[in-house]
């Protein structure tokens, strides 16, 4: 049976309590795989810091914090096997860093693969919006000290804009289509990304971010249902090719 469980969280935001939208199903209620979360800082002051309990393999979560309210909003969706997405709206100026996190399940593991990228918009009356120092950094476990070296993202500045430009990239610099790196191995409870930038924004203007962070083991024998999507998969080829032919 399939259940859907909701969860509201505490969302500490500059002395004002707002609250973070959990969304997971799972096929039993006490299920946990751990914790995730998102930490948001913007210059040195720490604006937001939420964490819950993750009690399904897939699930995504959503701020309550809005740009028009607080300047920023952000949202992020996971597979504990894993896979974490993220997004991170800001029209606030100045430095900003926001941390994702999600537990993971499995393990060893020992390729990792970050991209990322954003979208800036910056009015006609404005001196035109920018971005500058935009780096994504894997850690894996989440830790302070964890950071993965061959997972670190980083996108060119632009400045400058009035109107819409967007660049995204990976890590290994082939424009988000680049293939998984080795490191570790590590048995890793955990994993996240640590997203820093210096936003330049007038009053108008906007700035989104977003990424995708996924580890994995190397030559893993697929299990048996993997076994079977892929037989099906090969036979819906063979039978589109003799329609073709």
């Amino acid at each position: 049976m399939k259940i859907t469980n909701i969860l509201a969280g505490a969302l500490l935001l500059t002395g004002s309590v707002f609250a973070a939208t959990i969304n997971s199903t799972s096929d039993l209620k006490e299920n946990s795989y751990g914790t995730g979360g998102a930490k948001v800082t913007l210059g040195t002051q720490a604006a937001a810091s939420e964490t819950f309990g993750v009690f399904s393999k897939t699930g995504d979560a959503k701020s309550d914090a809005t740009k028009s309210e607080n300047g920023y909003e952000w949202t992020m969706s996971w597979n504990v096997d894993p896979t974490l997405s993220w997004s991170f709206t800001t029209i606030t100026n100045g430095f900003q860093t926001v941390d994702f996190f999600i537990p993971v399940i499995g393990g060893p593991f020992d390729q990792i693969f970050n991209s990322g990228g954003y979208a800036i918009t910056g009015t006609k009356n404005s001196a035109g919006a920018g971005i500058t120092g935009f780096k994504i950094e894997a850690l894996v476990p989440y830790t302070p000290n964890t950071v993965v070296p061959g997972g670190l993202v980083t996108v060119p500045n632009t400045t400058g804009v009035k109107g819409s430009l967007s660049k995204s990239d990976d890590n290994t610099n082939s424009g988000g289509v680049g293939p998984f790196v080795a490191f570790g191995p590590t048995a890793a409870g955990d994993m996240g990304v640590r997203v820093s930038f210096t936003a330049i924004l007038s009053p108008g203007d906007q700035l989104s971010l977003n990424g995708t962070l996924t580890i994995e083991q190397s030559n893993v024998v697929p299990e048996p249902a993997t076994f079977g999507l892929i037989g099906a998969a090969l036979v819906a080829a063979g039978v589109f090719a003799r329609r073709r032919a």
